[in-house]
């Protein structure tokens, strides 16, 4: 699958951030500056200084356009970019056992980032992952607003993804997925599901789905056991 252009556009800006060549506080060049810099159209800027304003290094204001906001990672979050099909061969390689599928309220923070209005509902698909032999490794609640969701049915995922579902149900197509991962602690629910003990540490994977123009369209939220799971990638100059 190749890199959208818009998304190696966002990772030379990035550079030229951490580079300093756009300090913190400095404004970014006007979009039709950067659309003949780098040869792109006026869609491809925007899609790429989307990317950039949700990982907080840009910001936009009122009487002076893009303004740098932050140089760049800190000792606490590192960027990298990968592509969905990571994600298509983790669920060839692994065993999806559907738990269930329930319409409600999402949780406040799921409502917030799919942007759903107060009485919105979405599909709740629960499940667990596991290799071929052993218990599951990890929990899994996926949340796809109420419209998007009614064809899709976990109990019949297979070896698909529900973001590939998605896609092919509605028409539509995932440009880029936001990956978050941080640790945390086995509630009384998890631990017994995962069969570990009660705050044993866990690694939390918040994955947010969007189409092209950044709009969400999926949050899954995965629990893994830290001690059956490993995250590895290949990172390759752009």
């Amino acid at each position: 699958m190749d890199r959208p252009l818009y998304r190696m556009l966002a990772a030379k800006l990035e550079s030229r951030i951490a580079e300093g060549l756009y300090p913190v506080g400095s404004q970014l060049p006007p979009e039709p500056v950067l659309e003949e810099e780098f040869g792109v159209s006026r869609i491809t800027i925007r899609q790429a200084l989307s990317i950039l304003k949700r990982r907080g290094l840009l910001v936009s204001k009122s009487g002076m356009g893009t303004v740098v906001r932050s140089g760049g990672t800190d000792s606490k979050s590192m960027t990298f970019s990968g592509s969905t099909r990571d994600l298509i061969y983790y669920a060839a390689g692994t065993r999806y056992t559907p738990l269930g599928r329930t319409l409600a309220a999402p949780p406040p923070s799921v409502r917030a980032i799919l942007k759903l209005s107060a009485r919105a509902k979405v599909y709740c698909f629960r499940g667990t992952r596991a290799r071929s032999h052993g218990g599951p490794f990890g929990v899994e609640h996926v949340y796809i607003p109420e419209p998007l969701g009614r064809e899709l049915d976990n109990a019949r995922l297979g070896k698909n993804t529900l973001f590939g579902l998605l896609e092919e149900r509605n028409g539509v197509k995932i440009a880029e997925v936001d990956q978050v991962i941080t640790a945390v602690a086995a509630s009384i629910s998890i631990a017994k599901e995962l069969d570990v003990p009660v705050r044993s540490p866990l690694l939390k994977a918040t994955r947010i789905y969007r189409l092209s123009g950044g709009n969400p369209v999926e949050v899954a939220v995965s629990l893994y056991n830290a001690a059956m799971f490993e995250y590895a990638m290949k990172l390759l100059p752009d």
